[in-house]
């Protein structure tokens, strides 16, 4: 005997989603995470001007739009065969980060920690129950979003940025501003992770897929370096190619029951070669939070020592690491800023050809993939960080149901119905841009 169960227990995400489980005899047989919305933008960007498009993209998400702006003036710059200074590099560089900041700030304490105390079902009650942790979770919120508004003049869908430059330029009493922004974030970030950190970080451990190895995908940004790695759990580089070349190693499964995409290492094939981005990928990076030593004394750091017992749980500490991170990153941009060299130059956009812009966005690897001809989009190409995760989701999301099915085989336990929840707002999902 077959039954369908839906569970509306993905919330505290941005998106909607519902999950199907097909359960029979008792047994939970099939597991999906089903993401129904369309948005239609790799097809109403066809013929859109190419100094408008990053602008008009970032509107897929009012989280990541940052990420998707910076990406998009990216591709546009590599199909046109321009290249914008050091100094517009670093400083886009710097408001991307601003919106780590504000992105793990949102996930970490607003949506996924009330999961991990008891009696708490959401930020105001973390807040009773850890009132100044609360307090400087809005702060750092507040903070992020500020260095976007100062880079970007508004800290949703920044309107100045432009190709190879800015078309508003910030002052160098906005360069003291997030200096001092990044020095207070700092400060209040290690007080979390040496206060709240250890706490939030010890209960409902979820592993990793049973049947499935893990493969991390990060992007390396370093000057002259620009590659993709592919990692074992160890962080031990498996493969890497360079951004031109991600079509012919990266392929993208679809099927018909969600909108949702699920990439994938093509030689590898699917599901051996799935992907994970994100947080917890970048933990391997060369430059990541693993290089820093101040970092890495503590203890909070520590729980990544044996690669065997990390578990997905740990993409929240990973978070919490990585604002503080992201703070130290930006003091050290800062410096190599010239504001004299953030201006946009003249330029010929009315050429032809295709461009790649790579960002690690706060949920993980993004890809901007235009086609243009004559100054205009012909065809664009979009993997999200969400949708490198989907596959893992759902293989995740299956072997937690399958311990969870209730004894009358109509519904999960109590538990089992907290830990789906949780599952699913670990990755914090940003499913308005995986269904693009």
């Amino acid at each position: 005997m077959s039954k369908t169960i839906v569970l509306k227990k993905a919330t505290r995400i941005e998106g909607n989603a519902d999950i199907h489980i097909e359960v029979e005899n008792g047994r939970a047989k099939t597991t999906r995470f089903m993401v129904q919305d369309f948005r239609g933008f790799e097809k109403f960007m066809q013929g859109k001007r190419v100094e408008f498009a990053p602008h008009l993209v970032s509107r897929i998400c009012g989280l990541c739009c940052t990420a998707h702006q910076v990406a998009g003036f990216k591709a546009v710059e590599n199909a046109l065969g321009v290249t914008p200074t050091d100094s517009v590099e670093k400083l886009r560089k710097v408001t991307v980060l601003g919106e780590w900041i504000s992105s793990h700030a949102l996930s970490y304490f607003f949506l996924s920690s009330p999961d991990k105390v008891k009696g708490v079902r959401g930020i105001f009650d973390l807040m009773k129950k850890y009132p100044e942790a609360g307090e400087k979770a809005f702060a750092l919120r507040k903070f992020g979003n500020r260095i976007v508004e100062i880079l970007g003049k508004r800290s949703v869908h920044p309107v100045a940025m432009g190709v190879c430059g800015f078309s508003q330029l910030p002052t160098a009493k906005d360069l003291t501003e997030i200096n001092s922004i990044a020095n207070k974030i700092k400060k209040i970030t290690l007080e979390l992770i040496e206060s709240v950190g250890s706490k939030l970080h010890n209960q409902k451990q979820i592993p990793f897929p049973t049947d499935h190895k893990v493969n991390f995908l990060t992007f390396d940004d370093q000057p002259g370096e620009e590659v993709f790695h592919v990692l074992d759990k160890y962080g031990n580089i498996v493969e890497s190619f360079d951004k031109e070349s991600f079509e012919s190693n990266i392929s993208e499964l679809r099927v018909d029951w969600s909108l949702a995409k699920f990439p994938y290492i093509t030689h590898m094939g699917f599901p051996d070669g799935i992907l994970m981005v994100g947080p917890l990928s970048r933990l391997h990076l060369k430059y990541g939070i693993g290089s820093d030593s101040e970092l890495n004394q503590l203890p909070l750091y520590g729980q990544f020592a044996d690669p065997e017992k990390v578990h997905l749980t740990h993409l929240d500490s990973c978070r919490l690491l990585e604002i503080f991170f992201a703070a130290k990153q930006i003091l050290e941009l800062l410096p190599q800023v010239d504001i004299n060299q953030l201006g946009i130059p003249d330029l010929d956009i009315t050429a032809n050809g295709y461009g790649i812009g790579v960002v690690e966005a706060p949920r993980g690897v993004l890809i901007h993939n235009y086609l243009i001809n004559n100054g205009k989009i012909e065809r664009i190409r979009l993997l999200v960080a969400t949708q490198f995760n989907n596959a893992y989701i759902n293989l995740i999301l299956q072997d937690l149901v399958a311990q969870h099915v209730n004894a009358e085989g109509n519904g999960l336990t109590e538990i089992g119905e907290e830990l789906a929840g949780h599952c699913i707002r670990m990755f914090d999902p940003c499913l308005t841009c995986a269904t693009h």
